[in-house]
């Protein structure tokens, strides 16, 4: 078809718009004003019906003929008669229209529904009247025509040009033809074949099914009439798979009916067209199937990735952060968000008793191993009860009891897990000498109090924490262990009652409060957890000659103060009795050095003050180690095995007195 014969089609398409569609509003109003009349049994009205929809049945059949006159600018005669039939009949529908609304208005038989079908009919009466004298008056009026061409023109040149990239783009599909006519199906593969795409046929619905579940096919054309199983029922199957579902269909029937239609699309068709079928047409709609098809692939695919990198994001996250900061973090709506809250939260510390001296003694990679070994280890107790491992760092845990979710019961799963840790130590020691590296021991602080919990940092870099001075408290606390013990705050105790059993208590001053607080030992805990790590202590043994010390406090894991001499006067394997020549503090950490000659003397060993007793010479204290390197342990283990002896000889000699 030329471009002029396109616009001479084009131009009678607009017509027929602007004339038809006034003239389809009228025959609905209608059809709707005999319901409603029906419906409140308004009789007495049937002439007057019938005349409106004898009008609109006129007028319809004029539009055509007008739309033919106006076009080829011919008889001008008949489209002036056209033009007056029209009229006439206009006035006859808003005419019967006027002389119902009226009477019903009279006998207040008129509501809301009524008379809007009244006063639609007389409007769209006057909107076909505006229409036909534009239409009409467009003949003769040569700038409003070029103007109104002119605008068709470029339609069509926007609809020739996409139609030019599509031709460019277009990608071939595999086609499914399910039809049980042999011709049908060679006449149709053929065509589709020359257009680009594969085709693959199917004589039957069963047929066609198992071919899709062998391989899906980017689009289905699909017959009705079929004797095994119909095109109805293979839609409806396609339905119910999740595999088939989305593959889209275009039903190509001889069956020329409306409601089978509908009820094709309802199950699933994209399309419904009745044989014998426009090629142009069949390949539009096989496009805008494909297309979609494409597209929808394109999403699931883009769903895929994306839910890939989500797993791979959380998993990420997982080995740094807990389960439940990490949905915090990625499932909230404000999850991102750089800010807090204040929240009562218990928190954790723990920390390896000696592990910086120690590591400077083994190889690197040894290092890590250790690491693991008793990351892996806590990391799964403190999951057990539900604790966020907030921070890693090297060998010390920060662990929160309360954030992001609060619990009645935090305090108490804080100090179970606390305790589970201790008593999985065993298993880390016993997992790192297979290895041939050294047994460890932990110390573990607890606190409980107000914090700020949330995204700390900036829009660019930001980490979920708490802060606030609760923290700094508990990282005080922590540094006041020894091995293999748990202290907790008063705070902490008096959240958990009765339910925890304690050991030695004592008071501390702490960095930001106005009074000492009250650390207690835990050794166990009650119903539902009962556990305990409260051991007999190894008794101390009295040196026959005491070891003589010097030794320096340490602040912060600095050197602060004057050097100290001392002598250790009884020893166990993790603890001494220290005389000391000046007073020392509780808790104070302590690195010492033995006076005896040879390499031995220049080990460092450390001590944290755990008791002390005044005496009328100087200081006694009991001091529990934390860091030593096997050279002193094995020289303070022969000291003690000597006492033994010297014990034992002078047993013998008074027993033989």
């Amino acid at each position: 078809m030329s471009h002029d014969q396109r616009l001479q089609q084009a131009r009678r398409d607009q017509l027929r718009e602007h004339l038809l569609a006034p003239v389809m509003s009228l025959a609905g109003f209608s059809e709707m004003l005999s319901e409603w009349l029906k419906a409140r049994a308004l009789d007495g009205w049937d002439s007057e019906l019938a005349n409106i929809e004898h009008s609109i049945e006129q007028l319809q059949t004029w539009v055509g003929e007008l739309e033919q006159a106006v076009v080829d600018k011919a008889d001008t005669e008949a489209s002036t008669r056209i033009r007056h039939d029209m009229r006439n009949a206009l006035g006859a529908v808003s005419g019967y229209a006027e002389l119902i609304l009226e009477e019903l208005e009279d006998d207040d038989s008129l509501d809301a529904s009524g008379r809007t079908c009244l006063e639609r009919l007389i409007r769209e009466s006057q909107n076909l009247l505006a229409s036909m004298d534009r239409a009409t008056g467009a003949a003769g009026a040569g700038e409003h025509e070029a103007e109104e061409l002119g605008d068709l023109a470029g339609i069509l040149e926007s609809l020739s040009a996409s139609a030019s990239e599509d031709d460019e783009d277009i990608r071939g599909g595999r086609i499914l033809i399910v039809d049980d006519n042999e011709s049908n199906r060679v006449l149709l593969g053929h065509r589709i074949e020359q257009q680009g795409h594969v085709a693959r046929t199917a004589e039957s619905g069963r047929i066609a099914l198992d071919m899709m579940a062998d391989e899906p096919p980017d689009l289905v054309l699909l017959d009705l009439m079929m004797p095994d199983m119909n095109g109805f029922e293979v839609l409806r199957v396609m339905h119910e798979t999740d595999e088939l579902r989305n593959i889209p269909v275009i039903v190509v029937t001889g069956l020329n009916d409306h409601e089978g239609a509908v009820r094709c699309i309802e199950a699933g068709a994209q399309d419904y067209l009745t044989k014998p079928v426009n090629p142009v047409l069949l390949q539009a709609r096989m496009r805008a199937c494909l297309e979609r098809k494409r597209w929808h692939d394109k999403e699931n695919q883009y769903k895929r990735e994306l839910e890939r990198s989500y797993a791979f994001v959380r998993k990420v996250f997982g080995r740094y952060l807990s389960d439940e900061v990490v949905d915090r973090l990625l499932d909230a709506d404000d999850g991102l968000k750089v800010g807090g809250d204040l929240q009562k939260v218990t928190i954790m510390m723990t920390d390896l008793r000696g592990f910086t001296e120690l590591s400077q003694g083994l190889d690197p990679v040894d290092v890590v191993s250790l690491l693991n070994i008793y990351l892996e280890e806590m990391s799964s107790v403190i999951v057990r009860y539900n604790g966020t491992i907030d921070e890693i760092i090297g060998d010390a845990l920060l662990v929160l009891f309360g954030a992001p979710f609060a619990a009645e019961d935090d305090a108490q799963r804080a100090i179970a897990c606390a305790l589970d840790m201790q008593l999985a130590m065993v298993r880390v020691n016993q997992a790192a000498r297979a290895r041939g590296l050294p047994a460890v021991e932990m110390g573990i602080g607890i606190n409980t109090g107000d914090v700020v919990v949330g995204n700390i940092g900036s829009e660019l870099r930001s980490k979920y924490a708490v802060v606030g001075h609760h923290v700094n408290l508990t990282g005080r606390i922590e540094s006041f262990t020894v091995g293999n013990q748990v202290l907790a705050s008063e705070f902490t105790v008096a959240e958990v009652g009765d339910l925890v059993r304690v050991g030695r208590q004592f008071d501390v001053d702490a960095k930001g409060l106005r009074e000492p607080i009250t650390l207690f030992e835990i050794l166990g805990i009650g119903d539902p957890f009962n556990l305990d790590i409260g051991q007999q202590a190894e008794p101390l043994e009295t040196l026959a000659s005491p070891v003589k010390v010097e030794f320096v406090e340490l602040a912060d894991k600095k050197l602060d103060g004057p050097r100290t001499s001392g002598r250790l006067e009884a020893l166990a394997e993790d603890r001494a009795v220290l005389d000391s020549d000046r007073p020392l503090e509780l808790m104070a950490n302590l690195r010492l050095n033995l006076e005896s000659g040879g390499p031995v003397a220049e080990s460092d060993f450390y001590a944290k003050v755990t008791e002390c007793t005044q005496e009328h010479n100087g200081e006694r204290y009991q001091v529990t180690f934390t860091s030593m390197p096997n050279a002193v342990r094995e020289h303070l283990a022969a000291r003690r095995s000597q006492s033994d002896m010297n014990v034992h000889a002078e047993d013998t000699a008074d027993r033989r007195q």
